[in-house]
């Protein structure tokens, strides 16, 4: 092979995948499942003409095997010339002049694997720090320690839980009147915020700060909330993947400017809002029962983008376990089965044509428990394979699509 040959090789491999050698010679060409390293899962038994059956880059063959012909991949030949290797190691023939194909792809560059990562939320617990958290939570114990006792217990509180699969972050949110509870200036800082800034595996950080805390007086809500809002939107990397709050709190809002009576709930909307326009979601829950559902669900519907007349869902705990059940509905539902892919599809009409596999087994797409293309850019899990992904420790995806769908 010439200098200049060897060039023209390596940019092939570079914009097309093709299967050549750029070295001096030709390499014999050798079936993946007779290499010295083949693939996990050559020869495995298997039922079905698919791939559903077999491991990533096998299919089921007519002797009832898993095997393979080709590597999807840099290194994708095929025995004879005129094929086409699929992603599930099949070699092909290539479409005629007519355009006859057996409905496979009919493109002869291989496949591109496109590297998948799940979005991993942020979630800030924004904690109502009145002193009015001291009341009886249903006979469990105090408003403030019964929630702070779960958000804090091990291994099954929910941070501890999900400590590797959602950023936590925590905001503590009180101030102090001069006068005691009866109005008037706040005595120093308004509001007065204790925060953890969120990271993964985030537990013992927060543990550290919350643990040792204990109740102030008022509540400001919606000057804490446009302060969280504000350390967060001036971070000079912020986060791409999702950020929401969880606002917890007993009490109508006050503001900075007149800390009582509670007069703050314009100021609490707007503050919601705001983060809603910035791509910041809030969900509320209230602890007891002694903020308003008029109130409740303004906020909730402020949050979610929906104007006055919505119905967002909102929350009221008036006891440990539907305490437990409010926060764990939240965060779970926030887990993101959307997954970013690390390439285009220039047309998701067929996207389709791309193969998703869920802990080495293939899911359907635009099946109910399958998966969905969204965007360019993106795929969805549903149902069952959403739920399993957002609840295996370790769960491993893998998306590929064919070269003439897919740009990187």
């Amino acid at each position: 092979m010439t200098e200049l040959k060897r060039i023209f090789c390596l940019m092939a491999l570079v914009l097309t995948a093709a299967g050549c050698s750029c070295s001096g010679t030709e390499e014999p060409f050798v079936a993946p499942c007779e290499r010295t390293d083949a693939p996990t899962g050559c020869g495995a038994s298997c039922t079905g003409a698919g791939a559903e059956t077999c491991a990533a880059g096998l299919y089921c063959g007519a002797s009832g095997e898993c095997q393979a012909d080709c590597a999807a991949g840099a290194d994708s030949r095929c025995p004879s010339a005129g094929q086409y290797c699929t992603p599930d190691g099949q070699c092909l023939d290539t479409p005629g002049s007519d355009g006859s194909t057996d409905g496979r792809n009919p493109n002869v560059c291989a496949d591109v694997v496109v590297e998948a990562a799940r979005v991993t939320p942020t979630v800030i617990l924004v904690i109502d720090q009145s002193s009015s958290m001291t009341e009886d939570f249903g006979g469990a114990g105090s408003r403030w320690d019964v929630l702070k006792d779960f958000l804090l217990a091990t291994p099954d509180g929910l941070i501890a839980s999900l400590e590797d699969q959602v950023e936590f972050g925590l905001a503590l949110y009180s101030a102090e009147s001069r006068d005691g509870g009866s109005g008037g200036p706040p005595i120093g800082e308004c509001p007065r915020l204790t925060q953890v800034s969120p990271g993964p595996n985030n537990y013992d950080a927060i543990r550290t700060v919350y643990r040792p805390a204990d109740v102030i007086e008022d509540t400001p809500t919606g000057d804490a909330v446009d302060a969280i809002l504000d350390s967060i939107l001036g971070a000079p990397d912020p986060d791409p993947d999702p950020t929401i709050l969880i606002v917890a709190t007993d009490g109508e809002p006050d503001r900075c400017e007149e800390l009582d009576p509670q007069n703050g709930q314009g100021e609490a909307i707007a503050a919601v809002e705001r983060g809603f326009g910035s791509g910041i979601r809030t969900f509320m829950i209230s602890v007891g029962n002694d903020v308003s559902r008029g109130h409740m669900q303004d906020m909730a519907n402020a949050g979610v983008g929906l104007g006055a007349g919505g119905s967002a869902d909102y929350w009221v705990a008036g006891d440990d376990a539907s305490l437990r059940r409010a926060l764990e509905e939240i965060v779970g539902g926030v887990l993101s089965c959307d997954i970013t892919l690390n390439g285009v599809i220039e047309d998701t009409a067929d996207a389709c044509t791309g193969t998703v596999r869920l802990n080495g087994r293939a899911l359907t797409c635009d099946d109910a428990d399958g998966w969905e293309a969204t965007g360019p850019s993106s795929i969805r899990l549903l149902g069952a394979a959403c739920t399993e992904l957002t609840t295996t420790r370790g769960a491993v995806l893998e998306a590929s699509f064919p070269c003439d769908i897919v740009l990187i």
